[in-house]
């Protein structure tokens, strides 16, 4: 048996280094993949760029609008964070948002110990046949 799988791992080596095909050996492929590379790498770069000068102009306009700048502009914007908080009265079922968060956190946990403990004893209710 081995000396068969020796023999086929020599054959396929020999096969796989007795050829010599080499697709970039034309000069101009070669050249063609690097400027294809170079453009790819330009491109991404030129896109980064631009990405980071419209995100630094567009913090600059933010800046410029609520630094005072506009002082004698009178600030309508009546935009408070108490709008999106999910602290306050509103219950599901008698409990708060902290109660839930809570109550999913305890069922989750109890899940995983429950799951641990489950495959901790596998081990110990299989009938495993060693020879």
């Amino acid at each position: 048996m081995y000396k068969k799988l020796f023999a086929i791992i020599t054959i396929i080596t020999i096969a796989v280094f007795s050829f010599s095909i080499v697709l970039a050996a034309d000069d101009d492929m070669l050249k063609d993949v690097t400027n294809d590379v170079r453009d790819a790498v330009g491109g991404a770069e030129n896109t980064i760029e631009n990405g980071a000068r419209d995100i630094s102009n567009t913090a600059k306009d933010m800046t410029n609008t609520n630094s005072g700048n506009n002082a004698g502009s009178e600030n309508t914007n009546s935009y408070t964070a108490t709008r999106t908080s999910s602290e306050g009265t509103s219950t599901f079922l008698g409990m708060g948002p902290t109660a839930w968060t809570w109550l999913i956190i305890g069922i989750a946990a109890i899940a995983i110990v429950a799951l641990v403990w489950y495959y901790g004893t596998q081990i110990n209710n299989t009938n495993i046949n060693r020879d």
